[in-house]
C-alpha cells in the first residue's frame, strides 16, 4: 500500500466526520483521495487515523493478556478471532488497539519462538540443570550439548577485597575464603 501523505489523512478523517454512518463511505472518500482505493482507505482508517485507537506500543500487561487470550479461546482448527481479542483487551484496559497491532506482535512472537527453538536444536542447548557448571559435556553423533546451571555474580567475586582479574574470575572455586 502507497504511504498516505498528511493532505491524505486531513481528507480521509474530514470524509469520516462527514459521512459517519454510510455504508459507502470510503467509496466517497476515495473520490476525494483518488490515488487510494476504498479499501486502502478503510483499512489506513481503522489501523492508524481512527481517533478512538490508542497509537502506544503494547505494554507488558497486554502482551501478557493476549498470550493467555489465545491459549484459552483459540479454535481447534488454530483460528484466532483477532476482533474478539481486541474488543477483550479494551474491555480489560480500557485502551482500543488495532487489530493488525495485536496480529504483528502476535506473529512476531511466534517467530521469534521458532527462531530460538530452531536454533537451539542446531547448536548448543542450554538447559537449567541442577549440575556443576561445564561439568556435564555429552556428545550425541555429531552434536555436543552442554548443560549450564544460572549461577549468581556472588560466586565470580572473591571473598575478600582484592584485585579482579581475569584468572580469578576463571577460577572462582579456588579463592579463598575469609
Amino acid at each position: 500500500m502507497p504511504l498516505f501523505d498528511e493532505k491524505s489523512n486531513k481528507l480521509i478523517i474530514h470524509g469520516m466526520k462527514k459521512w459517519k454512518g454510510r455504508h459507502n463511505r470510503f467509496v466517497k472518500i476515495s473520490k476525494l483521495v483518488p490515488n487510494y482505493t476504498p479499501k486502502q482507505i478503510a483499512s489506513h482508517w481503522k489501523n492508524y487515523l481512527d481517533p478512538n485507537l490508542c497509537l502506544d506500543t503494547l505494554e507488558y500487561e497486554e502482551k501478557k493478556f493476549i498470550a493467555e487470550w489465545i491459549r484459552k479461546y483459540r479454535t481447534s482448527s488454530g483460528v484466532i478471532h483477532w476482533k474478539y481479542v481486541v474488543n477483550d483487551l479494551k474491555i480489560r484496559f480500557g485502551k482500543r488497539h488495532s487489530e493488525n497491532k495485536v496480529k504483528n506482535y502476535w506473529n512476531a512472537r511466534i517467530k521469534r519462538e521458532k527462531k530460538f527453538k530452531n536454533k537451539g536444536q542446531k547448536e548448543i542447548k542450554y538447559e537449567n540443570h541442577e549440575q556443576e557448571q561445564g561439568k556435564e559435556m555429552y556428545t550425541e553423533g555429531n552434536e555436543r550439548k552442554f548443560i549450564f546451571h544460572f549461577v549468581s555474580s556472588e560466586d565470580f567475586l572473591p571473598r575478600r577485597p582484592s584485585k579482579i582479574t581475569i584468572a580469578s574470575l576463571l577460577n572462582f572455586d579456588n579463592c579463598e575464603s575469609t
